[in-house]
């Protein structure tokens, strides 16, 4: 899922009369080299901040550290007021590099199986779609919001995706940003540690890995995967880097011609790249004037995490897979993140994007509908 700025929070004066302070002519040769290098001094501090974070992370036995590591110290700094940012390029690239690795795991018996499990997979997203709604109540109550924007706030798709369809709907769109940002800085750093708690329980589903590649091999499947990456994102798909390494490699997968796993510093740099890129949306901002809002999506969202965990114990009593595979296949956040969880951690990394890819699917193709249905639905009941 990709992730924007919260570029619609206006910045505050500098002037005392309310007037930004004066900067330096912006078409100046000068001027221009000297943002680009205040520019990318920010971002490489950002990115070596966001590893460091990672690299404590292994240190204090986190789940997934690299990526819980680098969200929560980035984010942190941005709270903070820091100045923490990255580039959508750089979070295209990290899903890029997840799409490739997710897609090695796939093989023909995984895609028949994924197959028949389509109408538990739609299942699932009608069931999340209706926890969604009752968030959607609670947060209308807490942050004083409109039916509309408290439907798509809620909404388990992609940020910038419902912040379009609030445009399309006459919604508020700061309160979806925040609240999906929220929503997927929340589940990103709560599930892996879930995940581990029931695994520890017992319930681990370890898929056996290859050997890793050689480097040689990995970057020739690099170079198919960016293919397909920039194929699909000619036509402006959501996830298309993602989705277009992804089907890149489980295609040649399917066929057997994947000699192994990616080897783990790509995985690393991936998990840093995709943690910095979500924590850098966090703003000084959620803790002043957003507080209500802010302080709405910790009851909202663990409300929604909470119940899909049950959910996912249920489906993994009627299907019969481990409830550790399920828990990251229902969570609320984007198709990469959950994918890339389930990969580190050793799960069916293919299972959980199949269920991911449905949800985001369904859930955009039919937001605008659902946001105009829950608002009649709630002015009839109130």
């Amino acid at each position: 899922m990709s992730q924007p700025s919260i570029e619609q929070i206006p910045p505050k004066s500098t002037g005392s009369s309310g007037d930004p302070t004066p900067q330096s002519p912006a078409g100046t040769p000068g001027a221009r080299l000297g943002d680009m290098a205040i520019t990318t001094a920010i971002l490489l501090a950002t990115f070596a901040v966001g590893l460091a974070g990672g690299y404590v992370a292994t240190l204090l036995r986190f789940p997934l550290p690299w990526m819980t590591g680098s969200l929560l110290i980035t984010a942190a700094l941005g709270l903070a007021a820091m100045p923490v940012r990255s580039l959508w390029q750089a979070r295209a690239a990290g899903q890029f590099v997840t799409g490739a690795a997710v897609g090695t795991t796939f093989t023909p018996a995984i895609l028949v199986t994924i197959v028949m499990l389509l109408p538990a997979m739609v299942l699932a997203v009608v069931i999340s779609l209706a926890i969604a709604a009752a968030g959607a109540l609670i947060l209308m109550r807490l942050a004083r919001l409109d039916a509309r924007t408290a439907a798509l706030a809620t909404m388990p798709g992609g940020v910038i995706e419902m912040a379009n369809v609030a445009a399309r709907v006459g919604a508020d769109p700061l309160p979806i940003l925040v609240l999906q940002t929220m929503r997927v800085g929340l589940t990103v750093c709560a599930a892996p540690f879930l995940v581990t708690l029931l695994a520890e329980a017992g319930a681990r589903n370890v898929v056996v890995q290859g050997e890793a590649m050689s480097w040689l091999v990995v970057a020739a499947l690099m170079a198919a995967s960016f293919v397909g990456g920039l194929f699909l994102n000619w036509f402006a798909l959501p996830n298309a880097w993602f989705l277009g390494s992804l089907l890149v490699m489980a295609a040649l997968g399917a066929l057997g011609l994947i000699p192994g796993r990616v080897p783990e510093p790509i995985l690393v740099v991936a998990q840093v790249i995709i943690g910095v890129s979500i924590g850098t949306q966090y703003k000084h901002e959620f803790l002043t004037r957003l507080l209500r809002l802010f302080l709405a999506s910790w009851v909202t969202v663990p409300f929604a995490l909470v119940l899909l965990a049950l959910v996912a114990a249920v489906f993994s009593a009627a299907l019969g897979f481990p409830v550790t595979t399920l828990v990251l296949a229902l969570a609320p956040a984007g198709i990469a993140e959950m994918a890339l969880t389930g990969k580190v951690l050793g799960l069916d990394a293919a299972l959980i994007t199949a269920f991911q890819i449905v949800r985001i699917v369904l859930v955009i193709t039919f937001a605008a509908w659902i946001c105009r249905l829950f608002e009649r639905l709630v002015s009839r009941w109130a």
